[in-house]
C-alpha cells in the first residue's frame, strides 16, 4: 500500500506541474485538486462546480491551462477528422458513413497511405 501512496504523490506532483498547480499547498492524493486534475487528464469535462472551485482556490493559470489543453484537443480532434477525410477521398472509400473514432478503415488507410511513402 506503501509503494501505491508514494505513486499517487508522484502523479499529482506531475499534474500539479502539468495544469500549473504547483503553488497549491495541500499534496495529498486525497485532495480535491488532485481528483479534479486526474479527470482532466483523462479528458474528462469538468464540472462547473469542479471550476468554480479553482476559480475560489485561486487557480486562475490552471484554469487558463485547462482552456488551452481543451482547445488542443479540440484542434487535434479536428485535424484527425480532416486526415480521416482526405485519406477517404484519395482512396475512393467515401461511401463509408462511419466515424473516425471507431472506424477500422481509418487505421487501415493511415497503413496503407505509410506503405505508399
Amino acid at each position: 500500500m506503501h509503494k501505491e501512496s508514494q505513486n499517487r504523490l508522484k502523479h499529482f506532483a506531475a499534474l500539479k506541474s502539468k495544469y500549473q498547480a504547483t503553488q497549491y499547498q495541500d499534496s495529498s492524493p486525497a485532495s480535491l485538486l488532485y481528483l479534479i486534475l486526474r479527470k482532466l487528464d483523462l479528458g474528462i469535462e469538468l464540472l462547473d462546480l469542479e471550476s468554480n472551485w479553482l476559480g475560489e482556490s485561486q487557480l486562475e493559470e490552471t484554469l487558463e491551462a485547462i482552456k488551452q489543453e481543451q482547445q488542443y484537443r479540440l484542434q487535434e480532434f479536428g485535424n484527425l477528422e480532416f486526415e480521416f477525410s482526405k485519406l477517404k477521398s484519395k482512396y475512393k472509400a467515401t461511401k463509408h458513413n462511419g466515424y473516425w473514432q471507431s472506424s477500422h478503415l481509418y487505421f487501415i488507410l493511415v497503413k496503407l497511405e505509410s506503405l505508399v511513402k
